[in-house]
Formats: structure tokens, sequence, C-alpha cells
């Protein structure tokens, strides 16, 4: 590089820097004037304080994961239904009932195979198109008259069931004198052993009895007759 070009570079570099501290300050001035990009409603300063400011989102965010109520005693709930010695853990399990279900060849998959039962169920002029199909069985249960009607209308069986005194009520009824008849029911089973027993050991008394009346002698007189 020339020495003059040096020389002025030397001579000009307090000048520069100057230059450069005014337009930094002046930036800075400008950063943290209350028009600023920094403290403006809304501005920089607004967003980090949302963040960490008091009741902010970092705060309301340990509140949460503190919270015996919240989304915390939620997943223990759910951590506690997988557990391994809980049924759906054991399902969960591998090797499992999932597994099992979901294996190559198992149920799921036959069920979704070409030609399985889903796709018998689904074909054209299958089961489900049947019960859908005009004067299918859907239709002749949903139609006027139909079962669904005659179900629900006046006097129908379901108002019968329903009806005060009716049906149901005579079921709960029952229900309470059965509950009623429970106690001497398990009283009389409790007895019955005894009863069979009782009767066994009668059984067994009365045998040798008969057998010792056999071998007694009969008396050979002759009844007297009555009369004249």
């Amino acid at each position: 590089m020339p020495l003059p070009s040096v020389l002025l570079d030397a001579a000009l570099l307090p000048w520069r820097v100057g230059v450069a501290a005014t337009r930094t300050t002046l930036a800075l001035g400008v950063l943290a004037s209350p028009e600023g990009p920094l403290r403006r409603p809304g501005g920089y300063a607004d967003l980090l304080l949302r963040v960490i400011g008091e009741r902010g989102y970092a705060e309301q965010l340990t509140d949460l994961l503190t919270d015996e109520q919240g989304p915390m005693r939620l997943a223990g709930a759910v951590n506690e239904l997988v557990a391994p010695d809980r049924p759906l853990g054991r399902m969960l399990q591998r090797d499992g009932v999932v597994d099992a279900l979901l294996a190559e060849g198992g149920p799921v998959d036959r069920l979704l195979a070409p030609g399985g039962a889903l796709d018998r169920l689904l074909a054209e002029d299958g089961a489900l198109e049947r019960v859908v199909a005009a004067d299918g069985v859907l239709d002749r249960v949903l139609r006027p008259g139909g079962l669904a009607d005659r179900l629900l209308t006046d006097d129908s069986f379901i108002e019968k069931l329903l009806d005060e005194g009716g049906t149901l009520d005579q079921l709960v009824q029952l229900g309470a004198t059965l509950e009623a008849i429970q106690p001497r029911l398990a009283e009389l089973a409790a007895v019955v052993p005894t009863l069979s027993a009782s009767a066994d050991a009668l059984g067994r008394a009365v045998g040798p009895l008969g057998d010792l009346a056999g071998r007694l002698p009969m008396s050979r007189r002759k009844p007297t007759p009555l009369g004249p």
C-alpha cells in the first residue's frame, strides 16, 4: 500500500471511530426510545416479559406442570393404567393381547384381508348393503307401522314396560321381594344338609329294625272273628 494512503487512513481513523460511535449511540437511542422496537407496546421487551415476567408463560407452564389436578395428574393416571401389573399394561406388553391381535395372520389381519369378513360385509350385495337397501331390514324396521313404530307408539311394548306399575316396576318389586326372601333361603340352605344327614341316619337305623322284625316268629293264632 502506498505510504500516502496509509497516512491518510491513520489521519482519518479518529474521525471514522467517532462516526461509528455516533451511529451506534443513535441506533441504541432509537432502540431504547419509547417508540423504538425494544420499548414500544408489543416490542421485544414486552415479548420477553411475557415469557419470563411475573405470570409469564414460563411461570404459567411451571404452575401447570406442578399442579396436582393438572395434566401431570392425567399423565400419572395414564402411567398407572399402563403399569405392567395392570390389565391394560399386560395387554400392551410385548407378545401381549394387542400384539396377538395385530400380529401377521392374527384376527385383525384376517379381518382386513382381501375377501375377509370386512370385505364380505362391505361388498356389493353384502350384509350391510342388504340391511340398508330399499325394503331391507332397516327399512322394514323404520317404516310406518314397522317394528320401531309398534315399539314406540301408545300402548306399545315399550310403553307397557316403562309405564307406572308396568313390567319394569313389577320386576323391581319382585327384586325387593327376592331380597327379602334371600336370608330365609340362606337359612334353608344351611338346614338342608342337616336334614339330609338326619334322614340318612334314620334310614340306617330303620334297616336293621326291619331285618329284626322279619326274623321274629309270626303268631299262628287266627284272629277272633267279629260278630255273632
